[in-house]
């Protein structure tokens, strides 16, 4: 494998990672994270000055991240409290004190889980408020307004300065200097998907906590036992849940990321899954070496 072929393996792998981590909360991620900040990428580096070919487009696409943004936080504010309140119900019952301690221990990460989803969610809708929100008319929109706005999503390219490349006395230490491209920060969309990422990963460490503890009979009782049944019910009732919820969560049509509004129709390439990888792994490419 030459040099490229392992570079592009490396793109895959982290692509493949990003929708690993992700796979509890992909269309979140995907719809109020991923695509709306590479939606702003595309638009960014033509778009900000009035006179801009892209201004419309980039005022309504950073217009619907906001919106979709502060509607996820909002949820996740919200899931992230009733979370809490069910997790510390849940070390109320009998059975706890005789169930394995992997049960537990997974509620008390659920738990912590969802305490720091609410604080983070919180914390960000604090943030997207101090910045204010954008013009309704991209025209009366300033540039600065628009660079402030770009600069919490994409990060400032970078390349070699001219004094790296001279050797230049004074320069010659500063081998990078800002220009006047964005590119995306990785950094910046696990910030702003870490709130998700939180209640997310709540439910799914409740979930396997409760598991363990209405399934620590079949391990420690004989069979026939009441408890035994009441195990075996609950991993039918588990079963269905989560085929069903698979069923809902793939059954949805292709969304296109601009609603009713005049742009470009997105409902014809949106990316599978398989996609998706690529795509991520393309933007982790660009971000690295713009």
């Amino acid at each position: 494998m030459g040099v490229l072929g392992l570079y592009n393996f490396s793109e895959l792998l982290f692509g493949g990672l990003v929708q690993l981590i992700t796979l509890p909360y992909h269309r979140f991620f995907t719809y109020n994270t991923l695509r709306p900040i590479q939606e702003v990428l595309r638009h960014a580096s033509t778009g900000v000055q009035p006179d801009s070919p892209d201004r419309r487009e980039l005022h309504a696409v950073l217009v619907g991240w906001r919106t979709r943004k502060k509607d996820e936080l909002s949820f996740v504010a919200v899931a992230a409290t009733v979370m809490t309140a069910i997790d510390t119900a849940s070390f109320s019952w009998g059975n706890v004190a005789t169930s394995h301690w992997v049960g537990p221990a997974f509620w008390y990460a659920a738990l912590t889980t969802s305490v720091f989803g609410i604080f983070l969610a919180a914390q960000q809708l604090s943030l997207l408020s101090l910045m204010g929100e954008l013009p309704e008319d991209h025209a009366a929109t300033s540039a600065r307004v628009m660079t402030r706005h770009l600069g919490q999503v994409l990060g400032r390219a970078k390349r070699k300065g001219a004094g790296a490349a001279t050797g230049d006395g004074e320069a010659a230490g500063q081998d990078l200097s800002y220009t006047d491209g964005w590119v995306l920060n990785w950094r910046l969309i696990f910030n702003w998907q870490c709130p998700m990422m939180f209640i997310a990963y709540s439910t799914l460490f409740y979930m396997v906590g409760l598991t363990v503890v209405a399934c620590t009979p079949l391990l420690t009782e004989e069979w026939g036992n009441t408890d035994t049944y009441v195990s075996v019910a609950y991993l039918v009732s588990l079963g269905l849940s989560l085929a069903l919820f698979a069923l809902c969560s793939l059954g949805y049509n292709k969304i296109s990321m601009h609603g009713d509004e005049d742009g470009p129709d997105e409902t014809d390439r949106a990316a599978t899954a398989a996609d998706d990888v690529v795509a991520v792994a393309d933007a982790a490419r660009k971000d690295e070496h713009p």
